[in-house]
């Protein structure tokens, strides 16, 4: 018999009454009656991944009297995550429990609160705790906001102030990392105070003053589950890793001074980095015993740097510095007393006596390499890791440039001990479009590694050689990559081009020691060697000529390319004397002094 609607309502409506009623009465016994359990006690934080510790999270309960229980782990909205009891008979008393993080289907569940509910079957009575545990996997991500100061003077007593940010419930870990050769290393360990985000060092090492050089810092927490995550969250430290202004320079005192040439007589501003109040200079020709000029200044104008630079090279101060006007051309050593140590910087000087032959000095290389670090993270900052270099800085550790002591050095004291004199500037003055151009000499030498050109400065060189410039590159791994200048700084720097600017195609090689033998001399190079230079061990083998020339001068290792060539061009001409160890050369074999003589006789002409 069918069953009218208004029938249903009612019998629904009776249903819900009785279902409240129901509802009350349960509600009422749960708060009137014996808890379900008492003293439920739960461990509050546990982290499942496997470490040993605070794997598993511990829980213990008291039953009031005997019962089937079921006892699962739930949600926030209660629904069940795992079952750790099911419908086992209990006896009254203490019941203890391990939850190792895991659902019921195995996997573990994302980080959060979770709560326990214990069911007592016979009873009908269920009771789910207010408190929670909660199951953290995911690590503390500490970050470290400073470290300063960020430059130190040598066996200084610091202090050095650390701050960070993140969990601090367990003691943090502090590491002072020293970069190096290969992975920084760490040199000390200190440990801080709970519930505190800083800490002093003293600048100490095994109770000395910590050794020069570059520093990292970094800082490892646990969160309450004891999970450990680090600032950097890779250690050792990198230089990609470590965020700006979190490490530490320990140096002395370096000079900041002009990358472009200087006219004789003209003055020029010399910055010292590193807080010295006054100090002592003398200018020397370099390579020459007795200097030009000495002076001293006992009270330096503080002057203003970029924070880049104020990171790793100190306070700045400057001084003023009249060169000569009996100075001849050439590059000249300024050695500045300063803070009980003695700093030196390179300063090309316009004179009298120039030649026709324009000596280029690779000052974009110089800075381009300069290890330095420019934003305070413990690592030097070069183009082959960075995207950008400031011009005005200081060459690190107050030495010259490696590319002058290797390289410029011995090419222009060979020069001025056979009476060759040369015009000079900088590739940075070029690049810049200030002081002599290359189109006015009729030939250019290139003095160094020269890897780094701006596209203009590229394009000059190139149109050079085609109308009728003589050029030779002493250097190696040279004109083959691009960056871009500024009147600040280096940028934007690329990988190296299978041809160089000129189109030839070379490699950089190494191997053992393998003297240079000629193999054809239409240009009488080898002319009075017997046709055999080194031996040098670094190389730019060439792998092919540009398109139309070919070799008039080569000489090879034995290894089926040529390092050494010279070849026609547009109307001008190309030598590349194949190895940057060339010039280191000329202090000991005639016969590298000889072709480097004709080379230059080639390039007067």
């Amino acid at each position: 018999m069918p069953v009218s609607s208004g029938a249903l309502a009612r019998a629904v409506f009776v249903l819900l009454v009785l279902a409240t009623v129901a509802a009350f009465f349960v509600t009422q016994r749960l708060k009137s009656g014996q808890p379900v359990v008492k003293r439920l006690a739960l461990q509050r934080y546990f982290s499942p991944n496997g470490d040993g510790r605070k794997d598993r999270a511990r829980i213990s309960f008291f039953l009031p009297k005997g019962d089937l229980v079921t006892v699962d782990v739930v949600d926030a909205e209660g629904d069940r995550v795992r079952r750790l009891v099911d419908g086992r008979s209990l006896r009254r008393g203490r019941h203890v429990y391990n939850w190792d993080g895991r659902a019921d289907d195995g996997t573990v569940p994302p980080d959060g609160t979770y709560y326990v509910r214990v069911t007592l079957r016979r009873q009908g009575r269920a009771a789910t705790g207010v408190r929670g545990i909660e199951l953290v996997t995911e690590p503390p991500h500490p970050r470290l906001i400073a470290v300063t100061p960020s430059w130190l003077p040598a066996r200084s007593a610091g202090p050095v102030t650390i701050r960070y940010t993140g969990p601090s419930a367990v003691p943090p870990v502090y590491g002072i990392w020293r970069k190096g050769p290969g992975p920084a290393k760490r040199l000390a360990t200190l440990v801080g105070d709970r519930q505190t985000h800083s800490i002093r060092w003293d600048a100490q090492v095994g109770g000395r003053p910590a050794p020069a050089g570059e520093y990292a810092v970094s800082v490892t927490v646990q969160n309450r589950a004891l999970i450990a995550g680090s600032a950097p969250r890779r250690l050792p430290p990198t230089a990609t890793g470590s965020a700006p202004h979190t490490g530490l320079t320990i140096g002395g005192p370096t000079l900041g001074a002009p990358l472009e040439p200087v006219r004789a007589g003209a003055i020029t501003t010399v910055a010292v980095y590193g807080g010295a109040a006054g100090v002592r200079w003398r200018l020397a020709r370099l390579g020459a015993a007795h200097p030009v000029a000495r002076g001293h200044a006992d009270s330096m104008v503080p002057a203003g740097s970029p924070a880049a630079v104020a990171a790793g090279a100190g306070p700045r101060r400057a001084f003023a510095l009249r060169v000569p006007g009996k100075a001849r051309t050439g590059l000249y050593v300024l050695t500045v007393a300063a803070g009980g140590k003695a700093v030196r910087t390179p300063l090309v000087v316009r004179g009298r006596g120039g030649g026709a032959v324009l000596v280029v000095i690779p000052t974009l290389d110089w800075q381009a390499v300069n290890a330095l670090d420019d934003d305070g993270n413990g690592f030097p900052d070069t183009l082959y890791a960075a995207r950008s270099v400031p011009l005005a800085r200081p060459f690190a550790g107050g030495v010259l440039p490696p590319g002058l002591t290797a390289q410029v050095g011995p090419l222009l004291r060979f020069l001025d001990r056979s009476g060759i004199r040369y015009d000079v500037t900088t590739d940075l003055a070029l690049a810049l479009g200030r002081g002599p151009r290359l189109a006015g000499h009729p030939g250019v030498a290139l003095a160094g590694d020269e890897p780094w050109l701006t596209p203009a400065l590229a394009a000059e060189l190139t149109a050079y050689v085609h109308a009728g410039g003589h050029v030779a590159s002493f250097g190696g791994d040279s004109l083959r990559r691009r960056v871009s200048l500024t009147n600040t700084a280096l940028s934007a720097p690329t990988a190296p081009s299978a041809q160089n600017v000129l189109g030839e195609s070379t490699v950089p090689a190494r191997g053992p020691q393998a003297s240079l033998a000629a193999s054809v001399d239409d240009l009488g190079l080898f002319a009075g060697t017997g046709g055999v230079v080194g031996p040098f061990t670094v190389f730019d083998e060439s792998v092919r000529l540009p398109a139309g020339t070919r070799a008039l001068s080569a000489a090879a290792r034995g290894h089926g390319r040529s390092e050494l060539v010279a070849y026609r061009l547009g109307r001008g001409l190309v030598i590349r004397l194949g190895t940057p160890q060339w010039a280191a050369a000329l202090g000991t074999s005639a016969a590298v002094g000889e072709v480097t003589k004709r080379t230059w006789a080639l390039l007067s002409h």
